[in-house]
């Protein structure tokens, strides 16, 4: 049986998505500096699926529904994917 790295590349990497968006919106809650180079690399990590939606949805008074909703996508796409791939893919 094959080993399934890009089965695990595509879920882990999603996973990795959702870790890095909760870090980061925790170290907003914190107010960390932006400048620093751990939360520069979460920022920009998840930066591409965090503004398309602030587009839409504005922050509720100091909570960010964009964090929330990018979570939730994310979430459901890797459940879809890991119910659609073959776990050999």
């Amino acid at each position: 049986m094959p080993f399934p790295i890009l089965h695990i590349i595509v879920l882990y990497g999603i996973d990795f998505l959702i870790i890095s968006m909760i870090i980061r919106m925790i170290a907003s809650w914190f107010n960390i500096d932006e400048r620093n180079g751990f939360i520069r690399f979460f920022t920009k990590v998840t930066d591409p699926f965090i503004k398309p939606i602030r587009r839409f949805v504005k922050p509720i008074g100091m909570f960010d529904i964009a964090f929330i909703l990018a979570w939730f996508m994310l979430a459901a796409l890797n459940i879809l994917l890991s119910q659609a791939l073959p776990a050999n893919w």
